[in-house]
């Protein structure tokens, strides 16, 4: 209290005005700067300052302090006015730069998040790639050990049939002599030729679900065309017939005749016409749907 103060509290005592003394010596009023200055550090110091802005928070105590100490020496100077603002300036300081602070950890941890989010939708992606090239290469084995025994079993046939038995571009070719399948102009098996359709159908049947079948009927060139395309097609009818008869599935088998129009021998001689009389089956992977 300033010495102007303590004399006006002592002459209202001594001429025992009370009312006087009432009113002269009754606690002042903070001004509303410094009150408000305190809000604000109350408010500013239960958040996250303390964390991001130690420091900035500790000057807006000892301004707030300052403050403080200037009313309680004189609550009327301009100089507590002063302070009191400067108090209040800091501790909104202080929030805005908390505030700042808490805005950029936010951004810096979304930006880790959608790093994290990046990377792991990454991996995913590597590891499911992963899973297909690993997936492709069993069925690529699964694929060469399956054909493996396709051809395993086509030799063990042409050993077993006496047949010739061929790789072409349009498939494994199994070539059967027309003079053991049919007597001569006939188009009915003999019993030779089921005894080797068996044997062509035991190796055909379980290749049949994943192969296309054709059965084509050759014949040389004597005699009309129109006869001979259609004792050809009767003959492959006949096989076709014979082999869905021992397993191989119908859907998968056709029948052509070709009647003489693919020699493969001269069909001036006896022995180039009866390499023509011929029947082939032709296999080959079905073509994926």
């Amino acid at each position: 209290m300033t010495i102007r103060r303590i004399g006006v509290c002592m002459l209202a005592l001594t001429a025992g005005a009370t009312l006087l003394g009432t009113s002269g010596c009754a606690t002042p009023q903070e001004p509303r700067q410094l009150l408000d200055a305190r809000a604000a550090y109350q408010k500013v110091s239960r958040g996250q300052a303390a964390r991001l802005a130690p420091a900035d928070l500790h000057e807006a105590k000892v301004k707030l302090t300052e403050a403080e100490e200037s009313f309680k020496e004189d609550p009327e100077s301009a100089q507590t006015y002063a302070l009191a603002y400067v108090a209040l300036r800091q501790a909104q300081t202080v929030e805005a730069r908390s505030n700042t602070k808490a805005a950029a950890e936010q951004l810096k941890a979304a930006g880790k998040q959608r790093e994290d989010l990046r990377d792991e939708e990454l991996n995913r992606a590597r590891a499911e790639l992963s899973k297909e090239k690993q997936a492709l290469a069993r069925e690529r084995q699964a694929r060469a050990a399956a054909e493996e025994r396709e051809r395993d079993a086509m030799r063990k046939l042409a050993e077993a049939a006496a047949l010739n038995v061929k790789e072409e571009s349009r498939g494994t070719v199994i070539v059967l002599p027309g003079n053991v399948l049919f007597a001569s102009g006939k188009y009915a098996l003999t019993q030779a030729a089921q005894h080797k359709l068996t044997l062509v159908a035991g190796t055909l049947a379980p290749q049949s679900e994943t192969h296309d079948i054709v059965v084509e009927g050759h014949t040389d060139s004597r005699g009309s065309r129109d006869f001979n395309m259609q004792l050809s097609e009767q003959r492959a009818v006949a096989v076709m017939n014979y082999l869905v008869s021992r397993g191989v599935v119908q859907e998968s088998i056709s029948a052509v005749g070709i009647g003489p129009g693919r020699p493969i021998a001269d069909n001036s001689t006896r022995q180039g016409r009866a390499e023509n009389r011929r029947v082939e089956i032709i296999v080959k992977p079905m073509e994926p749907k």
